[in-house]
């Protein structure tokens, strides 16, 4: 089995991509710029028995998306499962946020995954059956009061993956994974009292943990989703539940 995780240098990325590798999955693990910690993601899978390779690409750049998509090609011929992980929070004001500023968001977030799907479709195809996973966020439902960019980015993720859960099944089961707050670099300018705030706001009381993410990524590119395709997977803490 093959897997391709972008963005999976730190955070749910990675988390995803060492998770994976346990499954049984040879990894590919994207990046943009963090090579080495990239590399040392490709070490501890192979360390612990596994395969994968790192490969990097700005996936705001369409070249950089179709020579990441040839690269796996070249190297697989087949793609069991694609987990679109990669993206940027950038934080801003509505007031702030021109035209450019929403396409370069919707460039990172929505259009280059999107075309990473297209490109590699054929070789998710060739799986039984393919899946993809799509990371979206719990904001594209509550909305961000410091990201409108980022939270209607996430939102078109989610009728992405719903209208193409719709066109390429039976052959390709594709679902949505909504995290709320994940203790990854976005929380990482938090004072502790804006952290323990924030974790009061949560049933749960506490902030995530990337590798319960990635478990339920785990779970969507299995056998046991056999039947789930157009899913958005919640995972919070109870933040939201719908």
């Amino acid at each position: 089995m093959r897997a391709l995780v972008t963005g999976a240098s730190q955070g749910i990325g990675r988390a995803t991509a060492l998770r994976l590798a346990r499954d049984g999955f040879e990894v590919g693990v994207h990046y943009r710029s963090h090579r080495a910690a990239a590399e040392e993601v490709v070490r501890k899978i192979e360390g612990a028995g596994g395969a994968a390779f790192a490969v990097p690409g700005d996936l705001g750049r369409p070249p950089d998306v179709e020579e990441l998509a040839d690269t796996v090609t070249d190297r697989w011929g087949s793609v069991d499962a694609l987990v679109l992980n990669a993206g940027a929070y950038p934080r801003a004001s509505f007031s702030e946020l021109t035209t450019p500023r929403f396409e370069e968001c919707f460039r990172t977030n929505v259009f280059g995954s999107a075309e990473l799907t297209r490109r590699l479709l054929p070789q998710l195809r060739t799986a039984d059956p393919g899946h993809v996973v799509f990371l979206s966020s719990v904001l594209a439902f509550d909305g961000s009061q410091h990201g409108a960019h980022y939270a209607a980015a996430k939102a078109a993720v989610i009728g992405l993956a719903r209208s193409l859960a719709r066109e390429l099944a039976p052959t390709v089961l594709v679902n949505a994974v909504a995290p709320g707050a994940i203790d990854t670099a976005i929380l990482a300018g938090d004072t502790p009292e804006q952290r323990r705030l924030r974790g009061s706001r949560i049933p749960l009381g506490r902030i995530g943990r990337p590798e319960e993410v990635a478990e339920a990524i785990s779970f969507l590119v299995s056998p046991r989703a056999s039947y789930l395709t157009g899913v958005t997977l919640h995972v919070n803490g109870g933040l939201r539940t719908e």
